[in-house]
């Protein structure tokens, strides 16, 4: 038992570690965005994941579901 559950906490770090990286990287796509459009974007990393937070999880589960589908 304690051998599933340290597997399982090993996955759910895992995960969440991914996760923490795909919103960065989401991050990072939209200040290249608007450095490119001449916008500036004066929100920080935190805030635009707390606002964003619902979407960035649907947009990482779908990108998971894509993976493991083909």
């Amino acid at each position: 038992m304690k051998s599933y559950k340290r597997q399982m906490d090993l996955h759910s770090y895992l995960l969440q570690e991914d996760f923490e990286e795909f919103c960065r990287e989401s991050y990072g796509k939209i200040q290249i965005a608007c450095e490119f459009l001449g916008i500036i974007n004066d929100e920080d990393y935190e805030n635009f994941k707390e606002r964003c937070y619902a979407q960035l999880e649907i947009d990482y589960i779908n990108s998971i579901e894509n993976l493991t589908i083909h």
